[in-house]
């Protein structure tokens, strides 16, 4: 009877140490990359909008390839001053997408950031144009 007892653990035990395994790996990312912050995924995801809309401002005006070089060139300039590659931000994206419900407030969260810069230009623009008058 504790034969079968033992072979029935180790049995669960072979089922189940391979399958803790692979979901480890699924809310993981890769052991060459490093996990971004939240709070500094949520700003860099902020930036990450903002750098498109400005793209496609100025996408109606350039070339197709001028677009393209000067996209190479935001994005990389981007993931420098956040201190990170684009396949460091992409393997974050993936991990961060793994759990839609937590993902979606992480965008709420950066629709909240990109709301408050948009209401600090005018005020900004307020600032400079009272400076010009006084000056």
């Amino acid at each position: 009877m504790k034969t079968c007892g033992n072979i029935l653990t180790i049995f669960i035990m072979v089922l189940l140490v391979p399958l803790s395994g692979c979901h480890n790996r699924q809310k993981g990312i890769a052991a060459d990359q490093e996990l971004i912050p939240r709070e500094q995924m949520i700003k860099l995801l902020a930036d990450v909008e903002l750098t498109e809309a400005a793209l496609k401002k100025q996408q109606v005006k350039l070339s197709r390839d001028s677009t393209k070089i000067i996209a190479q060139q935001s994005y990389d300039s981007l993931y420098a001053w956040y201190g990170v590659s684009h396949e460091q931000f992409q393997e974050n994206l993936r991990y961060y997408q793994q759990d839609m419900e937590d993902f979606q407030v992480m965008m709420d969260s950066v629709i909240i950031t990109l709301s408050r810069h948009k209401d600090s230009i005018p005020i900004f623009i307020k600032l400079q144009d009272t400076t010009k008058v006084k000056q």
